[in-house]
């Protein structure tokens, strides 16, 4: 196979994958408020990866330095070795101490077979700037998984 056509099927296979993850996307309600153009710069900026059992996400006492939306399976999340949560497909996971630029407070692990969109934190950074959607939405998220005392620190 010639270089030029590998480049071209590679290229085609990728924008048929980020169309997949825009219309997994858009069904979920957490992405209600967003265009499709919105969606499209989001799939673009991650990286799409599958797991096909338990995978650590987020590692609690860890740096921050990027972001995962599930588009399929589920996770739990760990404070220690006691799950507190389980989350699901259309869920957001390890966005607020990211923007906050704080260790992790959780480890966050899939609970087997699953899809998940990886978001640098530079990715992230410019897309906020970019998205107010996604603005708005992050800050949705984190009213609903961090108690306020932990937001007033």
């Amino acid at each position: 196979m010639d270089n030029r056509k590998y480049e071209r099927e590679s290229a085609e296979a990728l924008r048929q994958e980020q169309q997949e993850s825009v219309r997994r996307l858009r069904e979920f309600p957490t992405f209600a408020k967003f265009s499709d153009s919105d969606l499209k710069k989001l799939v673009e900026a991650a990286h799409r990866t599958s797991t096909s059992g338990p995978w650590p996400l987020i590692r609690e006492q860890t740096p921050s330095d990027a972001c995962y939306i599930l588009l399929s399976g589920e996770a739990g999340v760990y404070v220690g070795n006691e799950r507190i949560a389980v989350v699901g497909a259309g869920e957001i996971i390890g966005e607020n101490a990211l923007r906050r630029g704080k260790l992790r407070n959780a480890t966050v692990t899939t609970t087997g077979r699953a899809e998940v969109l990886h978001i640098e934190r530079e990715d992230l950074e410019r897309l906020i700037a970019e998205i107010r959607a996604l603005r708005e939405t992050l800050d949705e998220t984190v009213s609903r998984h961090v108690p306020a005392s932990a937001t007033a620190e």
